[in-house]
């Protein structure tokens, strides 16, 4: 019988499987889509969306799960 942390940690992995990617606020331009407000151009780093992908938080180890 698996412990209640193990399925969880089990449950988590499955998730990030199938939408581990999502989407983040820009650090370039704080989700606002531009560098600035006084008419710069659409941020670089997002293309102008303030959003961008990030990559899933997942951890691999188990330390957190007792065995």
């Amino acid at each position: 019988m698996s412990t209640w942390l193990e399925r969880k940690e089990e449950r988590r992995r499955e998730a990030a499987k199938y939408h581990g990617v999502k989407m983040e606020v820009c650090a370039a331009c704080s989700g606002s889509g531009y560098y600035d407000n006084t008419g710069s151009p659409a941020c670089g780093s997002c293309g102008g969306s303030g959003r961008m992908r990030g990559r899933p938080n997942v951890s691999c180890d188990t330390q957190h799960v007792a065995v």
